[in-house]
């Protein structure tokens, strides 16, 4: 365990503190469920359609992807699972230095982030989560969520909240099956990504290690304490952990995080406009009534993305989804999926603003 946080006392505070989401039948409830789990099947061979991988590659990342759990989750049970994923992240990484940091504000971050993680499930309608596959236990569904299948050392799971995909498709008056395979084709793409670049798990691991080592180093573990208690702050959203960070090493580590990121959402929110309106014909309305709340839904990195910066979850999806659409112009997607080659294929910051430098130096056009 990596000492940042309790699960336990984080999980019972979470389910204290959780609204348990809207009244339904158990009917409704066993319909949502049902939806949920083959939106999130349907939802893989709709995302390799667009990806366009070599068939050998899509073989194979469709093999990797039959190893994760799909979870239909309660939000207590989703803050549950976040915290595992965090613990799961950082235990195999962090230096000792860290550890002991980490260890120091355990009971402050527990307690706090149970709160803040209750509140933010109603809002977060689905997570893939690359490292669940490591946090001990798994989560469980409860009432009104499904039974896991799948699971291994290197999986990942992908979990869909249950009801707080039912309150938002009300509260946003939008078809519900075609709202609820919405929801799962933006966590199937970073479910496929993930399989398409077995690498990318540790590359992020490493990542979020070496963010936390550079300021241990550069502040010594007396001044990173004092960090990790303003990291409650971070996840709600009034602050960003770039304002937290002063040496180079730092911000060098969280910019190279930040542009994965941003190629993952960015990605995620281009595949599903790719699907069409063919598979889902009210795309367009979705759309259009889902960004007023964007910036705190969907997504890959859900509170993890805010612990690297992600009050710019929004500047994340459009910068990422503005670099997905000019290289797939120039090379179509297929020319795209270089990205998911190697670490060294990822576009830095600089190419995410320019997709032409990334196509020069990766296509050499």
């Amino acid at each position: 365990m990596s000492g940042f946080v309790d699960i336990r006392l984080l999980a019972r505070t979470a389910a204290e503190l959780a609204p348990a989401g809207p009244a339904l039948s158990p009917d409704a409830i066993a319909e949502v469920v049902v939806q949920l789990r083959t939106a999130a099947e349907t939802s893989v061979d709709l995302v390799l359609d667009v990806m366009r991988l070599e068939q050998g590659r899509a073989d194979a990342a469709r093999a990797r992807a039959a190893a994760d759990q799909v979870l239909v989750v309660d939000r207590s049970t989703w803050a549950k699972a976040t915290a595992q994923s965090m613990d799961a992240m950082l235990d195999p990484v962090v230096s000792p230095r860290v550890r002991e940091a980490l260890a120091g504000a355990r009971v402050a971050s527990s307690l706090e982030l149970g709160g803040v993680l209750a509140v933010l499930s109603t809002r977060v309608l689905g997570q893939f989560d690359p490292f669940g596959g490591d946090a001990g236990e798994p989560a469980r569904a409860s009432a009104g969520a499904a039974a896991a299948h799948g699971g291994g050392p290197e999986a990942g799971r992908l979990l869909l909240v249950a009801p707080t995909v039912a309150q938002t498709e009300v509260s946003l008056r939008v078809p519900p099956r075609d709202f609820r395979l919405w929801v799962a084709l933006h966590e199937s793409t970073h479910r496929m990504q993930f399989a398409a670049a077995p690498w990318l798990r540790g590359h992020l691991q490493q990542r979020a290690a070496d963010l936390l080592d550079a300021e241990a180093a550069e502040a010594g573990s007396g001044g990173l304490l004092p960090i990790l208690r303003r990291l409650p702050s971070v996840v709600r959203g009034e602050a960003e952990l770039m304002d937290l960070l002063t040496g180079p090493a730092q911000r060098a580590a969280l910019d190279e995080v930040v542009s994965v990121m941003s190629l993952l959402e960015g990605h995620a929110d281009v595949v599903m406009d790719a699907v069409g309106t063919a598979v889902l014909p009210s795309l367009p309305t979705i759309r259009r009534r889902f960004e007023a709340r964007r910036d705190a839904g969907i997504g890959l990195a859900g509170v993890l993305g805010r612990l690297v910066g992600a009050d710019s979850k929004l500047r994340q999806y459009r910068e990422g989804a503005t670099f997905v659409r000019g290289v797939v112009r120039r090379v179509g997607h297929a020319g795209l999926a270089a990205a998911f080659d190697s670490p060294q294929n990822l576009p830095t910051g600089a190419e995410l603003a320019s997709p032409r430098l990334w196509i020069r130096r990766v296509h050499g056009e």
